[in-house]
């Protein structure tokens, strides 16, 4: 993969790109058959709305007839970029002060952000017993496009906790290929334009690597879920690659939050983590617990508080997902703050270039209001986020002037304000399910997919110890140009992939 972009002539492959306007109607139509069928023959599938806790009851996953052209330039630098996005994310995690600070505005209107603050602190009043962690990490960006024509890679978010969709991404990718070997493409160029997709195995590998290095053989992996999940498909892709990678020797089990409270236990003389009095708990991965609603009661808080104090490794802890609020990536963006974590100058300077505007709104000075008018007058330029991981907050347009005018000082502190992206748009046939196929414009967000295991360095250990720090992987979600929110659960977005020019 780190090779792809020097095999690529720039106008090679987007030459050969299928002219999607003149494609015959039956040839779409042959296609599109095709593909559904492929998509249920090779465990391309999700739950349906309706019936989010049966697997008897499934539908193809929303996706593009063909990959997307996406400048293969871009997509390098966010590969490249990515191993120092995992050692950024790591170190902030560790960094309590940097952490309490930044978030000390957000928690007086915030109380999502409070529980995990005060989560952090008992763990720092605690003694450490697991400072080894695994992130498993997909970073999204768009391709922008400034009024002169210009293209740049920019970053949307990070995610530190349920990183999902990634077995769908590298079905579409065999799937994309399967099609445009179809239109007889040569091969050549096929090869050249769809880059090698294995997010799943990343992530396998990072939990595996975890559970590997704990020690303890008859120890388990524990999937925290929701009662019911559209995308339940997706997580068993992950557990059944964890099956081949430990031949069958990392048991998995998976449990709600609101379950864990009751059946997990924390030995308190050795820390061991305890599902129902029986199995020791090696790691514990995430596939839930971003999202207030996940915390409906403060049963389901004490399960996390639980689990936080043992000595399992968790992806991720709670100081990665703290480091995962809109707030910290905004901080970042501030003058010096990136290079305290990451010092080569250079690598900081390409990190910086994916920032977008961003800025922070507890401050009552002369900048700040001058952030909110502008935002108030021209709201067609700015995004306004709240903390939540995964945009479904996020304010567009006139809601973005109706809410700045609405919110209290404190409110505000609890969102920041970021420029908004003018990504690339680009023709392509979207498919859902029981629906006839549609062409047309759409924008992409790239996602980056990987994992780092290791421990920091932080009071008795003196040096940090980064085991592993991977990078293999990527997803595009795209949607009509002219929707602003929601991903693919929600029906806004479809599983896409790159072709690379």
């Amino acid at each position: 993969m780190d090779e792809m972009c020097a095999k690529v002539d720039s106008d090679s492959t987007l030459e050969y790109y299928p002219k999607l306007e003149i494609i015959d109607d039956k040839l779409i139509k042959q296609l599109v058959e095709d593909t559904v069928d492929w998509a249920h023959a090779n465990g391309m599938v999700m739950r349906t709305a309706t019936a989010t806790d049966r697997s008897d009851i499934c539908q193809t996953t929303p996706c593009t007839l063909f990959p997307s052209p996406f400048p293969c330039s871009l997509f390098q630098k966010a590969i490249d970029i990515q191993q120092a996005f995992n050692l950024l994310y790591f170190r902030i995690s560790w960094d309590f002060d940097f952490l309490i600070k930044s978030h000390a505005e957000v928690v007086k209107t915030d109380d999502f952000t409070r529980h995990f603050v005060e989560i952090l602190n008992a763990v720092r009043m605690s003694d450490f017993c697991q400072k080894k962690t695994l992130l498993i990490q997909r970073n999204d960006y768009m391709c922008h496009e400034d009024t002169h024509g210009n293209r740049s890679l920019k970053q949307i978010e990070v995610n530190n906790i349920a990183a999902s969709m990634g077995s769908h991404a590298e079905r579409v990718t065999c799937m994309h290929k399967r099609n445009l070997e179809t239109l007889q493409l040569p091969n050549e160029i096929v090869g050249k334009a769809i880059p090698d997709n294995h997010p799943t195995v990343t992530i396998a590998r990072g939990i595996c690597e975890a559970w590997n290095d704990y020690g303890v053989p008859e120890a388990i992996v524990l999937f925290v879920v929701e009662d019911a999940n559209q995308n339940q498909i997706d997580q068993r892709h992950v557990e059944y690659r964890i099956d081949e990678l430990s031949s069958r020797s990392a048991k998995c089990f998976r449990i709600t939050l609101t379950d864990g409270a009751k059946r997990l236990k924390v030995n308190k003389a050795n820390h061991h983590l305890l599902l129902d009095n029986k199995w020791r708990v090696a790691v514990v991965y995430f596939r839930t617990g971003y999202s207030p609603s996940n915390y409906p009661t403060e049963i389901e808080w004490t399960a996390r508080r639980i689990i936080e104090l043992s000595d399992a490794v968790k992806c991720p802890w709670i100081g990665l997902q703290l480091a995962n609020t809109k707030k910290v990536q905004q901080v970042l963006s501030e003058n010096g703050v990136l290079e305290k974590y990451i010092t080569d100058n250079s690598l900081c300077a390409r990190i910086r270039e994916t920032f977008a505007g961003m800025w922070g709104l507890e401050n009552d000075d002369d900048k700040t209001r001058k952030v909110v008018q502008d935002a108030i007058a021209h709201p067609e330029k700015f995004v306004l986020k709240p903390q939540l991981e995964g945009g479904s907050g996020n304010y567009y347009g006139k809601d973005i002037a109706e809410k700045l005018k609405a919110m209290s000082k404190d409110e505000m502190a609890a969102h920041i304000i970021m420029e908004r992206i003018k990504p690339v748009v680009v023709k392509n046939y979207v498919i859902r399910p029981q629906q006839e196929p549609v062409l047309m414009d759409v924008v992409g967000e790239l996602g980056i997919y990987a994992f780092l295991y290791g421990s920091p360095s932080v009071n008795d250990i003196a040096v940090e110890n980064v085991m592993k720090n991977c990078v293999s992987g990527h997803i595009i979600r795209s949607k009509s140009k002219d929707v602003d929110k929601g991903g693919v659960a929600i029906g806004a977005a479809v599983i896409d992939s790159p072709y690379l020019f």
